[in-house]
Parts: C-alpha cells; sequence; structure tokens
C-alpha cells in the first residue's frame, strides 16, 4: 500500500511538473508571438502562437492574434478558421465575432443563408444566457443546494424541489447543447477554387463551385471524397484535402 500511495504521488507530481512547464513554455512562446506581430513579422509570431495552442493552452488572445497576424499575412481562409476555433472556446465573443466578420467580408462567394431551425434558434438563445460550462455549474449548483435542503430538512426543506427542478433544467440544457454542438461539425474551404460535383467521383458533373474561406457543413464522408453543404442549403461533394475541419 506504501509503494502504491508513493507510485501516485510521484504520478502526480510528475504531471504537475509536466503541466507547469508547458504552461511556462506556453506564456513564453505567447509573449514572443506578441513581440513578433508588433514587429510585422507575421510569419515568426504565427510559429510562436501555434506552439502556445500545442502546449494546450487555450485563450481568446492566442486564437484572436493568431487569425489576425494569418489575416495580415494574405491569408484569409486561415484567419477565418482560427477565429472559428476560437469561437468554439469563446462563444459569441464580441471581438472574435467583429474580426471574423471583417475576414469573411473578403470572401468571393456570398451565400445568403436558409433561416435558423427551431432547433438552432433554441441552441442560439441558450448559448447566449450562458456557455457550457456555466450551464454545467448551474446544474451542479443547484444539486449540491438541493442535497444540502434535503439534509438540513427542518430550515431548508422548501427550497429542495425548486433546485432539484433548476438542476434537473440546466442539466437537460446542458445535454441539448453539448449534443447540438457534437452534430455541428464545420469547416473552412483551403482551396483558391473547389468544383462542387453531384457524386463522389472526378468526372461526376459540376454543382457550383465555391471559393477560398466558404464556410461547410461536411454531412458525409465516402473514400476521399466529403459531402458538404452550403448555408443556402445547396450540397455537393468535394475532394476532402481541399477543406480544413474547424473542430477536429
Amino acid at each position: 500500500m506504501r509503494s502504491l500511495i508513493l507510485l501516485i504521488t510521484l504520478f502526480l507530481s510528475l504531471t504537475i511538473t509536466a503541466q507547469e512547464a508547458g504552461f511556462e513554455k506556453g506564456t513564453l512562446a505567447f509573449e514572443t508571438g506578441n513581440k513578433a506581430y508588433l514587429e510585422e513579422d507575421y510569419d515568426a509570431a504565427i510559429k510562436a502562437y501555434q506552439e502556445v495552442l500545442a502546449e494546450g493552452l487555450h485563450s481568446k488572445e492566442v486564437y484572436l492574434n493568431l487569425g489576425n497576424a494569418y489575416y495580415k499575412n494574405g491569408k484569409t481562409a486561415s484567419s477565418i478558421l482560427y477565429y472559428e476555433k476560437g469561437l468554439l472556446h469563446f462563444k459569441n465573443d464580441v471581438d472574435l465575432l467583429t474580426n471574423l466578420q471583417f475576414a469573411e467580408n473578403q470572401r468571393i462567394d456570398r451565400i445568403e443563408p436558409l433561416p435558423d431551425s427551431i432547433k438552432k434558434r433554441i441552441y442560439k438563445f441558450l448559448v447566449g444566457l450562458m456557455n457550457t460550462e456555466g450551464w454545467a455549474v448551474t446544474s451542479l449548483i443547484f444539486t449540491l443546494l438541493f442535497a444540502i435542503a434535503k439534509i438540513v430538512k427542518p430550515r431548508l426543506g422548501k427550497i429542495a424541489s425548486p433546485s432539484l427542478i433548476v438542476a434537473s433544467m440546466a442539466f437537460l440544457t446542458l445535454i441539448f447543447i453539448q449534443n447540438t454542438e457534437r452534430s455541428e461539425h464545420y469547416a473552412i474551404v483551403f482551396e483558391p477554387v473547389v468544383t462542387v460535383l453531384s457524386d463522389p467521383k472526378i468526372d461526376a458533373p459540376v454543382v457550383f463551385e465555391l471559393h477560398e474561406g466558404t464556410k461547410v457543413r461536411p454531412i458525409e464522408i465516402f473514400e476521399e471524397f466529403q459531402k458538404i453543404e452550403i448555408a443556402n442549403g445547396q450540397s455537393g461533394w468535394i475532394v476532402t484535402s481541399s477543406i480544413r475541419f474547424i473542430q477536429e
């Protein structure tokens, strides 16, 4: 038992040390990236910010600065990709949304989106209230309140049922949000021009064309082809290597 405890302690200490080392390395890379960005050395800035992400460190500033560096470097598709990646972690962030819209204005494709479905409108409303972490914390807090109320029943009994109801609603909301996010994967076109085909084969008829920076929703895969849908509901097949996924 003593040996097991020592091994667990050693493992935990090594894990903490590794995390601290990663944080220090990431912080240094972030500072290096900022310095390079101010000096307009955007290639060096991009490399440094990518190192921060490689250390598993995610912050709004890293995604924002990385997207900005790509944009300054003339790589619009990459800038859009990293603004979108940032919004996966920091939903509804004003700076990321503003810069994303600015970058999207440089795209060739102008696609009129379909109206949001009821499910999508509910999702946007709920995420607008709180992110997934917020809903998880809310569920946990009211679950604890329910447990405390049951233990100290004489004084807190009246809040037990409302706490359980709120906790259940928050938990169900969290499940709904997570399921919606898992079903809604997107990608960005990275080729200057991509032909969208009617079938997953090279000699299939061309349905329409897309250009660099356009956002698509992958819905099916067949060999080296990916069936995608764009915001106006049109769909077709493209070569998978011509896009990069926002959520990998």
